[in-house]
């Protein structure tokens, strides 16, 4: 056999081995597209089956023949096959057209050589596998040597060619290649999960999706867009390597896999932690109640204790903060198998991408190299305004949507639906352990208590008066303290009480309305301190209620704000720099006159002036028009 044969071995392997399985699925094919050849084909058979005799049918098949280039026998056997196969078989080619026919031992040996070179950095080409091909056939009967025979251990077909010099040709080493990168690289889109027996893939094993509030998932993403403070200042902070960047919110995200829906969420500066993690399913679990100010037409219902919870195998979530809630709240934890196994959860970020981000000032959109130049110019929102933007999108937009695998049932009515038990409302209290910032302090007189500089009283203190004991906070509102006792020898702390901050009847300020986060406390003490001012709650407190005055009024008027500086500064660089002594346009009258001065003396201070002297008048004549090159000189001649 020569090496440019495709022939190799007594077996066949070819590319549609899988596909077809004989003579069987041909009885099963139709015809979907009519060709002129195949139409032509048809023509010329159908004469031959539909002559009335046997002369006809004689010159039906001779001109059959004529036209095909075919013999008539070879018609014969094509009306055999119309009988017993059907029509489609008269667009049937050559089954071996196109196809490469060797055996599966070579095609296997090609693939895994290619295989082989594109290992740890090396890029073999096509061309290189059919001469390393080559290059072993070259060995002839030393490639049954011992160093060869791990390699030829599968293949023993293959190392009887190559020992004989046979091996496949060039063409035929490209087609296998090609088909295999073909069919490796293949992407075929997935149709989605049914509404019944969806599963979720896991590091445990698998978990089937049944009924609301069995799976929840969590996850969290840094959303594009540029946020300001409530002064209309765009927000600096501080990235991982200690540079100076513009603030962008973090947001961490709980939803039920049955339904959809949203359970809870937490939005704030800092990036996701276990305390974000905590704060976002103590707000997931506990029912929410909005304030008029939201405007929300709906109702978020969605609440309860999940049998599950499944997130990636970020570190936040594997913390010992979230061991101790899951143990406290009986839940089980799951990571996730793969991070395709997230994607329920990762389509709501894209959704608040492109349905709620985009159309607000300062987004900065997904990609850096498509980012809109000076897109932080444009930031006005703050951080509560995105968050109700985002709260009334959860409730009025996003899980009153039709859940998507089920006519006609919204997201919410799904998640009735698919409740077992009413959800389990539970206490606060109960959820203080997601509250992770723990502090100590000791108890002062009247019950009061010293924390960040603010002071904080509560009769619950009294009787604990000189004894120190544990607070718990939460950083987004720092105006309201969890005292608790501290723990003695082991024994877990006992709840005493909520401890408000001091003077907030005494400023009429409302504990429920009014928050101020503890970076925002650490702002103003900042500031304070730069003023040379004493930090007490009074002046902290003052500010913070002239602050949320000021809000009220402010962006209404940002862009008139802006056109009139914009007045104010070309105004400004519009006015001339040139000090005119003697404008063009004054009257003689309105002239300035200098006192009289010698030729000499004017000659030497400014020669332009001497051309206006005449050699017989003692009197100086000023000129039209001088430009004053030094004034200290000119005031120290009197001019």
């Amino acid at each position: 056999m020569s090496t440019g044969d495709t022939v190799l071995g007594n077996s066949s392997f070819s590319q549609e081995a899988e596909h077809l399985q004989g003579q069987q699925a041909l009885s099963l094919t139709l015809l979907n597209e009519m060709t002129p050849e195949v139409q032509q084909k048809i023509d010329l058979i159908d004469a031959v089956l539909q002559a009335p005799n046997r002369k006809s049918r004689r010159e039906a098949i001779q001109k059959a023949s004529e036209v095909l280039g075919r013999t008539p026998r070879m018609i014969r056997i094509m009306l055999k096959r119309v009988e017993e196969e059907g029509v489609a078989t008269l667009a049937v080619g050559r089954k071996d057209k196109g196809q490469f026919r060797i055996s599966e031992q070579w095609f296997k040996f090609i693939i895994a050589t290619h295989n082989w070179g594109q290992r740890d950095g090396s890029r073999m080409n096509h061309n290189q596998v059919h001469v390393h091909l080559m290059a072993l056939a070259s060995k002839g009967k030393a490639l049954r040597e011992k160093k060869y025979a791990e390699r030829f251990k599968d293949y023993p077909e293959v190392l009887e060619d190559l020992v004989a010099g046979k091996y496949p040709s060039h063409p035929t080493v490209y087609k296998v290649i090609n088909f295999h990168l073909a069919q490796k690289n293949k992407k075929v889109r997935h149709p989605g999960s049914p509404a019944e027996g969806q599963i979720i893939q896991t590091t445990e094993g698998i978990l089937e999706i049944t009924h609301s509030n069995q799976i929840w998932q969590c996850d969290h993403t840094k959303l594009d867009v540029f946020l300001v403070d409530d002064q209309g200042n765009v927000i600096f902070q501080l990235d991982d390597k200690g540079e100076e960047v513009i603030g962008r919110p973090y947001i961490t995200l709980i939803m039920d896999s049955y339904s959809g829906c949203i359970a809870g969420f937490h939005l704030g500066f800092k990036a996701a932690g276990s305390h974000e993690v905590g704060l976002a399913l103590r707000h997931a679990i506990l029912p929410k109640q909005y304030e008029p100010d939201y405007k929300l037409q709906e109702k978020w219902n969605v609440c309860g204790i999940p049998e599950y919870w499944v997130t990636d195998r970020a570190k936040e979530f594997k913390c010992n903060h979230l061991k101790q809630i899951s143990m406290q709240l009986d839940f089980k934890r799951r990571l996730r198998a793969f991070p395709s196994a997230g994607g329920l959860i990762e389509s709501i970020f894209d959704k608040i991408n492109k349905e709620v981000l985009s159309l607000l000032p300062g987004y900065t959109g997904s990609r850096v190299a498509k980012r809109p130049d000076n897109c932080e110019k444009h930031a006005s929102l703050t951080l509560d305004e995105l968050e109700k933007r985002l709260v009334r999108y959860f409730v009025d937009h996003y899980n009153q949507h039709d859940y998507p695998r089920v006519a006609n049932q919204k997201r919410t009515q799904r998640w009735h639906s698919g409740l077992l038990v009413e959800p389990q409302v539970l206490n606060e209290r109960e959820l203080d352990i997601c509250l992770m910032k723990v502090a100590h302090r000791k108890v002062e007189k009247y019950g009061c208590v010293k924390f960040e500089c603010l002071n904080y009283r509560a009769d619950c203190l009294v009787d604990y008066q000189g004894e120190r004991i544990s607070i718990r906070y939460d950083q987004r509102n720092i105006l309201i303290l969890l005292a608790y006792t501290r723990p003695k020898d082991g024994q877990p702390g006992e709840f005493i009480g909520v401890v408000p901050v001091r003077d907030a009847k005494e400023k009429q300020m409302s504990l429920e309305e009014k928050q101020m986060s503890l970076e925002e406390l650490k702002w103003r003490k900042q500031k304070l301190c730069e003023q040379d001012k004493e930090i007490n709650n009074s002046s902290i407190l003052n500010e913070r209620l002239d602050l949320y005055e000021f809000v009220e009024e402010k962006r209404k008027s940002k862009r008139l704000r802006r056109k009139k500086a914009q007045k104010r500064h070309e105004q400004q660089t519009n006015q001339s720099k040139v000090l005119e002594l003697f404008p063009q346009n004054a009257t003689v009258g309105d002239t300035p006159v200098p006192p009289v001065a010698s030729q000499s003396t004017v000659a030497q201070t400014h020669p332009i002036a001497v051309e206006t002297l005449d050699d017989s008048s003692t009197e100086y004549t000023p000129p039209t028009k001088i430009v004053a090159y030094d004034w200290n000189q000119l005031m120290e001649e009197n001019w």
